[in-house]
């Protein structure tokens, strides 16, 4: 059991070395991630075999009078994150050794890079922190830390155009974090609780239950909050990867999927208010698709409807079918290596042309196939291509929609399914001008050398991304069956 205690603390361990050790920080930050990544599995080889959860229970703040419990717990939505965090976290650290160099052709990165890595360690611990959290209260306190490592990421580099879009995102965030906190004052002033499950206990049910929506919706970049995060994209492609695929827009999804499987109670009322908005979101983000040239932001909407997605299956799962809301649960892991993969082949991609313009790239299969083929899959598993791994979650979120015979649940399945009929059209044309026909300039002046942690990082994400749905199966079969 001691294992998942290490796996919290290893990276807040990490991230105080790689910021003394500076020169050294990148070495450090992958020892410790890996580290990390290793307690991490060792973790779930013993879930597998106790296959209980795990709680580390020890009473703070006894003057609220109150018995407030803080430990960890790990369970099958617990794991589903975790393994995205650990994974991705140790993945994105190693391919930032080649990417954050000097030779990079699309931004030049100098040592030392101490203040980077420091925290890109304090983001994954932060979200490890955030799914094993047994309550409300010690969630909201690595909440809080993901919006200060976002801010200081994303405004990395100190360019004008970078510092205003780092504090954007974190005016933004931020806003959703003190609905956060008014949501937990109401809580404990009428249950003197913070427990997952006390919602459906509360007079004050809805209203809580929107605040923390609407937390949820800042941090996952739904509307009306969503435009901090393709302003985002000016941070180091790392960070976008791990932003997008594992931390930051995922815990907002992950508050949510946590509310729906702690409280039966939740009404119908709830269900329309997270559906209309997740809808809303997807159809909006998709229509900007054919408004993009920058790679980065095309994969920046792109995951603003994809957590749409996400939150749909969960509206669709209080709306009373099991189905569609485990599948919005089950496409955070195949969204997250997906996206993970998209965003560190189109940082490979810039690395060697210094451009991630659709208009300026084309040929690129010509002279770098494994970056094709790291794109062109993640593309697939993303517009849920069958077999790829996003068709298995997306099949479960639209028969959720149908399975109920709801008027309202149905046309929101119908809006769905365009939505991804457009993304679909959008993602085949920018696959086909990028990545076929001749080469274009940039392709053909492009540096030939691409270090090789960021190859072996897209291997191994190229890897999970096609048995993603084999990893998360065991969990999402927990979770249909009850747990």
């Amino acid at each position: 059991m001691d294992f998942l205690i290490l796996t919290l603390i290893t990276p807040f361990i990490g991230a105080f070395f790689a910021y003394i050790c500076k020169n050294k920080a990148g070495f450090m930050a992958s020892i410790f991630s890996l580290i990390t990544l290793l307690f991490g599995l060792f973790n779930f080889f013993e879930i597998s075999i106790s296959k209980i959860k795990i709680y580390y229970n020890f009473s703070l703040f006894k003057w609220l009078n109150s018995e407030i419990n803080f430990g960890l717990i790990c369970d099958p939505l617990t794991s589903i994150l975790l393994i995205l965090i650990i994974v991705i976290g140790f993945l994105v650290i190693l391919y930032s050794a080649g990417y954050m160099s000097p030779l990079n052709a699309d931004h030049q990165f100098y040592k030392p890079l101490g203040n980077y890595y420091f925290f890109m360690l304090l983001f994954i611990g932060a979200m490890v922190g955030i799914v094993t959290a047994v309550n409300f209260l010690q969630l909201f306190f690595f909440w809080e830390i993901t919006t200060l490592c976002s801010w200081a990421l994303i405004s990395y580099t100190k360019e004008q155009k970078a510092l205003f879009s780092g504090l954007k995102a974190f005016i933004m965030t931020h806003i959703g974090g003190l609905s956060f906190l008014i949501a937990l004052a109401l809580m404990y002033s009428e249950a003197k609780s913070f427990d997952f499950s006390v919602i459906g206990s509360l007079s004050t049910k809805s209203l809580v239950f929107i605040l923390l929506f609407f937390a949820a919706s800042a941090k996952s970049a739904q509307i009306p909050l969503f435009t901090w995060l393709p302003d985002a994209m000016v941070a180091p492609t790392p960070v976008s990867a791990y932003l997008h695929a594992a931390a930051m827009v995922k815990a907002g999804v992950y508050l949510m999927a946590r509310i729906y499987l702690s409280n039966a109670s939740l009404a119908e009322s709830e269900a329309f208010v997270i559906g209309i908005i997740a809808i809303s979101t997807m159809m909006v983000s998709v229509i900007l698709y054919y408004f993009q040239d920058d790679l980065k932001k095309l994969l920046a909407y792109s995951t603003i409807g994809h957590l749409g997605y996400i939150l749909f299956g969960i509206s669709l799962g209080i709306y009373g079918s099991k189905t569609g809301g485990i599948g919005g649960i089950f496409h955070i892991i195949n969204h997250g290596f997906a996206k993970g993969l998209l965003f560190l082949s189109v940082g490979a991609i810039a690395y060697a042309t210094g451009s991630k313009s659709i208009r300026e790239l084309q040929g690129v299969s010509k002279r770098f196939p494994l970056f094709t083929a790291c794109f062109l899959t993640g593309m697939f598993a993303i517009i849920g291509i069958p077999p790829f791994s996003g068709f298995w979650s997306k099949f479960m979120i639209f028969t959720g929609a149908f399975e109920l015979k709801n008027v309202t649940t149905n046309l929101f399945g119908l809006i769905a399914i365009f939505e991804s009929i457009l993304a679909f059209c959008w993602y085949i044309f920018v696959g086909h001008k990028v990545f076929f026909g001749e080469a274009s300039q940039k392709v053909l002046n492009a540096a030939d050398k691409i270090p090789l942690s960021m190859k072996l990082s897209l291997i191994c994400l190229l890897v999970l991304n096609i048995v993603s749905p084999i990893i998360g199966y065991p969990f999402i079969k927990a979770l249909l069956g009850g747990y």
